[in-house]
């Protein structure tokens, strides 16, 4: 048969040298050397060209190695070789027989009755008259078996048999597929758990119930035998952290036949419940028993956690490394108390030395400056080192989002001089791409279809500008300065904008920005062009952690084009009244400046999930310009993590414009439209037209148009839930406006409540897409407008 002889081939390719070349062979010449087919003469192979290959040649000298390695090349090709040596004149005579590989012929599948012939081929990826080998042939089995695995038949086997067909060198193959259970997961049960406890570990298992809309996205609810055992472990430590240290699992699988799903039962055996006894500690001279009683998270009469043991020796190496003795070493030893359920924890504490901060290197930096990288360092050479700002300078330079990976660590220095006790600091970067060019199309509730070209970088460097000629665009990225360059064209309104800021202004902690911008815009009534350009510069200085103080000016003009419609209905006497009544509260230069107070604890800052972020901003409208009033903004977002894949945000928005003006003009015209406040719509309350909550435009050629106002409220409530990360989340909300033109008054607020779905398609570009329903609108169905959809950011 095949498979004997193909082993008798590899036994002869490892082996020939004991059979067919002894001692006496090396070193003599080679007088021939013929290669003979034996079981494929028709299918025409040129023993020449195979002769080529070799390094074994006629008038050689012969070398073992050198054969061996030759026959070697040769079973690569070749099902079968026998090589045959004869000696006359003292020299070699060496024939090598081949034989063939057979070709397939037919693939026969036996067992598949859940997946097709035809997609088992596919998977297979071997066709028929293609050479067979058999060592490729097995590993294309395991592709079928891993595709059996991935749709749920946890249990599959697959197994082959050839039938060589000697006299024409083919061979038939016969697939033998044992499909077993589908391990689909209809549901999961848990046996001695407490609901909180099920609740808990059904977060965090990897092993989930099948669902037919995520299931085949997130690869999850088919039974995995790595993953089920990794769930097993995680539970045992679970009931181990909770006392059970002598915990076990036990995991059940049930096929319901009805269904060719399986049931999964985990049944839990949780044992004695253990406490700590005595905790004892030695070896601190620097720390007094105090200082590291302080650090302790387990406690005597507590329940028995093996995690809040090392987490203490992780505080109390903490505690250490604030003082310089970055190189404390922290053991424990546990000790299970006779005849009671009670572990006695005694922790060893072996000091070190105190170290202080040496040189500082950093490497991975390919774009990046070295200064961008050291603004974010808390570690000062020539300090006495801190564990903690290691770790802190390590998150800095992550949430910067420059890098894929950061490693901050400490090293023995590298100068000699600086003595024993210095420590280097080590940086090491590996650089991520900052900056995206994006085309896309979009529709939206507010503007239908638009279209927007975004040009942005996060780490842009306007020195580069100088040389972007001589070494490209690579020249305008490293100085860790942010640039936008973006403009929108849509039905309705279109915009553009330039926007830069530098975090670290001279390598100082003030930050310095300015923002260009344009818009045409009939959002706030198709019957009125509200044109506005304009920009404004701002600085900011950060006085602690979270707090920072800044200051803005800004200047833009703004002037309202009448549409003809309007122009052409009224008589040809009245039109330049009418043109000018329009364009008397519409138009104007607006110059304004304040100063501005920031708040922001979030852990991230494009997409937060714990924290507060509140800006109170001032602005004095009235520094030349057409225009008098004041502005005061306060907007605040809090965000609150529910569990790992659940945030609640909570938003609280309050403007006031307070116009001032002497003029005698009525306060509604003491504001252009372009300036005024709108509420409604996908960014502000869902559920509702754009712009539409609040007064509206009592004129016969504009009746019903949103009006705006001087005095807003912005309410909002929102859950978030994670569904596939980072693509896909849902969210439930809730949120409530109002907008009037009465001077510090909030009218009664017009409330929504609705659901979403957000996915990020694109780099920090999501798709909103989401259903509101007003629960109080002032005009019925006029103002509803369920159904709202962007791109873009989100609160």
């Amino acid at each position: 048969m095949i498979k004997t002889s193909r082993y008798l081939s590899l036994v002869l390719l490892f082996l020939s040298s004991f059979l067919f070349a002894n001692d006496s062979f090396e070193k003599k010449e080679i007088a021939d050397v013929q290669i003979k087919i034996e079981n494929a003469k028709d299918k025409g192979y040129d023993t020449q060209v195979i002769l080529t290959k070799l390094t074994t040649k006629a008038g050689e000298l012969f070398s073992q190695r050198t054969f061996d390695s030759d026959l070697k090349k040769l079973s690569e090709e070749f099902d079968r070789i026998e090589p045959s040596f004869e000696v006359k004149d003292d020299k070699i005579y060496v024939t090598i027989k081949l034989w063939a590989r057979p070709t397939i012929v037919k693939i026969t599948f036996h067992g598949n009755t859940n997946v097709s012939t035809s997609k088992l081929q596919k998977e297979l990826g071997v066709k028929p008259f293609s050479v067979f080998n058999k060592a490729k042939f097995n590993a294309a089995l395991n592709k079928i078996n891993e595709y059996y695995v991935k749709k749920g038949y946890f249990e599959t086997q697959i197994s082959f048999k050839e039938k060589l067909l000697d006299y024409k060198n083919e061979v038939k193959i016969d697939i033998y597929v044992k499909e077993g259970k589908s391990g689909r997961i209809q549901n999961i049960y848990f046996e001695g758990f407490t609901k909180e406890e099920q609740t808990d570990l059904i977060k965090a298992m990897q092993t989930r119930k099948y669902n037919l809309l995520t299931s085949w996205i997130t690869d999850t609810g088919t039974y995995k035998e790595e993953a089920a055992e990794q769930d097993k472990m995680n539970i045992i430590n679970f009931f181990q952290n909770k006392g059970y240290a002598d915990a076990k699992v036990d995991i059940e699988i049930f096929e319901i036949p009805q269904t060719g799903k399986i049931i999964i039962t985990i049944i839990a055996h949780r044992g004695i419940l253990y406490r700590f006894g005595k905790i004892t500690f030695e070896g601190n001279c620097l720390l007094t028993n105090d200082e590291v009683i302080n650090s302790f998270l387990v406690h005597p009469g507590e329940i028995f956690s093996p995690d809040k043991i090392r987490a203490t020796t992780n505080a109390i190496k903490d505690a250490y490394g604030t003082k310089g003795y970055i190189d404390a070493n922290i053991y424990f030893d546990t000790y299970l108390q006779e005849n009671e359920p009670i572990y006695n924890v005694n922790f060893y504490i072996d000091e070190g030395e105190e170290y202080k901060i040496g040189l500082i290197k950093i490497y991975g930096n390919k774009t990046t400056k070295p200064n961008v990288i050291l603004r974010e360092s808390l570690l000062v050479p020539g300090q006495k080192f801190d564990s903690r700002k290691l770790k802190a300078t390590e998150q800095k330079l992550e949430n910067m989002g420059y890098f894929k990976n950061v490693n901050v660590y400490a090293v023995q220095s590298s100068d000699e001089s600086l003595g024993p006790n210095y420590r280097d600091v080590h940086i090491e970067v590996d650089e991520e791409s900052t900056g995206h060019l994006s085309f896309s199309a979009a529709l939206s509730s507010t503007d239908n279809v638009s279209g927007t070209v975004d040009v942005t970088e996060n780490n842009f460097d306007y020195t580069g500008l100088y040389k972007i000629f001589r070494h490209g665009p690579s020249a305008l990225r490293g100085g860790g300065e942010y640039a936008q360059l973006k403009g929108t064209l849509g039905k309705r309104q279109s915009n553009y904008s330039a926007t830069w800021m530098n975090p670290y202004f001279r390598d100082t902690l003030w930050k310095l920005g300015f923002e260009f911008s344009g818009t045409h815009s009939r959002l706030q009534s198709k019957d009125y062009r509200i044109r506005t350009l304009g920009g404004s510069v701002y600085t900011a200085y950060p006085f602690s952690t979270y707090w920072s103080v800044g200051l803005r000016y800004r200047l833009r003009n703004s002037d309202n084009i009448v549409k003809n419609k309007i122009i052409k209905a009224t008589p040809v006497d009245e039109r330049e009244q009418v043109i000018k009544d329009n364009q008397k509260d519409s138009e104007g230069l607006i110059s304004g400046a304040g100063p501005f107070l920031s708040y922001d604890s979030t852990d991230n800052s494009y997409k937060p999930h714990r924290g507060l972020r509140s800006n109170l901003d001032t602005e004095y409208v009235g520094i030349g310009g057409k225009y008098d009033f004041l502005k005061l903004a306060f907007n605040n977002t809090y965000y609150y993590p529910l569990w790992l894949k659940g945030t609640m945000k909570y938003r609280f928005n309050l403007t006031f414009l307070n116009p001032f003006s002497t003029r005698e003009k009525k306060i509604n015209e003491k504001v252009p439209i372009s300036e005024r406040l709108f509420l409604g719509g996908e960014k502000t309350v869902r559920g509702y037209k754009p712009y539409i909550i609040g007064p509206q435009m009592t004129d016969d050629n504009a009746k019903d148009d949103p009006k705006g106002g001087i005095s807003s409220m912005l309410l909002s409530i929102e859950y978030n839930q994670e569904l596939i990360k980072p693509l896909a989340d849902i969210f439930f909300f809730a949120d409530a406006g109002a907008v009037s033109f009465e001077k510090y008054n909030i009218k009664r607020p017009r409330a929504s409540v609705g659901i979403g779905l957000r996915l990020e398609v694109m780099n920090r570009v999501p798709i909103t897409i989401g259903w509101g329903r007003p629960i109080n609108p002032k005009r019925g169905k006029k103002d509803r407008q369920s159904l709202f959809f962007y791109m873009g950011g989100q609160f």
